[in-house]
């Protein structure tokens, strides 16, 4: 096998890794039709202290904003984001956390924490019993 054909290999099992883990990471959100990514961003503009823009939100991940743009529209849709001109800069369009948004923001918070406690202890269990 030549190099270039690792390398290809080692990019799609890696990719592939990413993408299961991101859904593995998200599964405890379902119910809130929300993502870890899009919990992250839900996070970052309540705690941001200047309002955040889809290009900075975009540019502080290191994505583009198409891909900003397709997590952002689900929330969105479900109420957890809203979009507002910014007053001194009208070609400026500004990302708030609703109210919903906000009680969302905490309780996926309190779900990734739980799930995060349930896994560690699931693993040292694992680890203490194959020991």
């Amino acid at each position: 096998m030549k190099n270039s054909d690792l390398l290809s290999e080692f990019v799609s099992v890696y990719m592939s890794a990413l993408k299961n883990l991101e859904k593995l990471i998200s599964q405890p959100a379902n119910p809130y039709g929300a993502s870890f990514e899009q919990w992250l961003i839900m996070a970052a503009v309540s705690q941001s202290e200047e309002p955040l823009t889809m290009t900075e939100i975009a540019k502080d991940r290191g994505v583009t904003k198409g891909a900003i743009a397709r997590q952002l529209k689900p929330l969105f849709d479900r109420g957890y984001l809203t979009q507002e001109k910014d007053p001194d800069d009208r070609r400026r369009v500004l990302l708030v956390l609703t109210p919903k948004g906000a009680e969302v923001k905490q309780l996926l918070l309190k779900v990734f924490v739980n799930a995060s406690i349930s896994g560690w202890i699931f693993l040292a269990y694992l680890k203490e019993k194959n020991s």
